[in-house]
């Protein structure tokens, strides 16, 4: 416990430190805390809505005993948007919790990546995919809903990036979860072992 609270420390003190490298036990405490918390945000913001999305299906089963609407038009049956989450009311606290997240483990990623003998832009990895999918996973999610018709010009480059995007994120967790280089090397010497 000892060392997980000087791995948050040390990361407290150097938020805005982008030099000179880090060991993983400095690293991974830190990434996980921030990990579990962000996930944690997430899910308080996302029961509410959860919570009323089913109160709302309840009302509809009772007030319509005859069951969903059939498929038309060659897709399958679209539940009735009155059904779907109401996602809109989170996405900003949600984009926010995100930055946050980026934002506090940024330099801790790129002093990671410096003691793999690795610039910090490589920590970079995911983050395209990651705003790509902020800005086309409304239309995605309207279409889903039925809010919106089925479109797959929109559809597949939303699924592929979805891809690219958990690629990049596990090559980044592969390069900063391998030990780091013996010695000195470009980014400076090499770190003890303890946070």
């Amino acid at each position: 416990m000892a060392k997980i609270r000087a791995s948050i420390g040390h990361n407290l003190r150097h938020l805005a430190d982008f030099s000179g490298r880090d060991p993983p036990a400095s690293f991974w405490p830190w990434a996980i805390m921030l990990f579990l918390l962000s996930a944690a945000a997430g899910m308080l913001l996302i029961v509410p809505v959860l919570a009323d999305m089913f109160v709302r299906i309840q009302r509809y089963v009772l007030e319509h005993p005859e069951g969903l609407p059939a498929p038309t038009g060659g897709y399958p049956g679209a539940l009735p948007p009155e059904l779907m989450p109401d996602m809109s009311v989170i996405q900003v606290p949600m984009a926010a919790i995100n930055l946050l997240f980026v934002a506090l483990v940024a330099a801790a990623v790129v002093r990671r990546l410096h003691d793999r003998d690795r610039a910090g832009w490589w920590g970079l990895l995911p983050v395209p995919f990651m705003v790509y999918g902020g800005f086309q996973g409304n239309r995605a999610a309207a279409m889903m809903m039925g809010s919106a018709p089925p479109d797959p010009a929109t559809m597949l480059p939303v699924a592929l990036n979805s891809l690219f995007y958990w690629v990049a994120l596990i090559a980044l967790i592969v390069i900063l979860a391998q030990q780091g280089t013996r010695g000195p090397n470009r980014f400076g010497p090499e770190p003890t072992n303890e946070p």
